[in-house]
């Protein structure tokens, strides 16, 4: 799906990241089954985003490291649930992982 297509399909409710110029680049797809650990009610859908690409956009607008924007991701982005419309996230390269999903398993990201 091209970003545009993902954001005519998106449901109300359905959260995006800000800055929207940093974070749509990173848009993969939607999903009505998320793979993470939020307390999700079944059937809803939501957006997902490649957690790489994520990390990557961070570096280039906040002038981070790799360190640096991985773990301000993992904390404060991937880690932030704010409602049923939460974004999700995707590992490309994660053997559990599909483009649908997005990734709590236990191996290293």
């Amino acid at each position: 799906m091209t970003t545009d297509e993902i954001l005519v399909a998106l449901p109300e409710g359905a959260m995006l990241l800000e800055p929207r110029e940093v974070f749509d680049p990173c848009l993969v797809g939607v999903t009505s089954e998320p793979n993470d650990h939020w307390p999700r009610t079944s059937g809803v859908t939501v957006v997902v985003y490649d957690a790489e690409k994520c990390i990557e956009a961070l570096m280039v607008s906040e002038g981070l490291d790799e360190e640096a924007a991985a773990e301000w991701f993992t904390v404060n982005t991937e880690g932030a649930w704010v409602g049923e419309g939460t974004p999700t996230f995707y590992w490309p390269g994660c053997d559990d992982c599909d483009e649908d999903c997005s990734c709590t398993c236990s191996q290293s990201h």
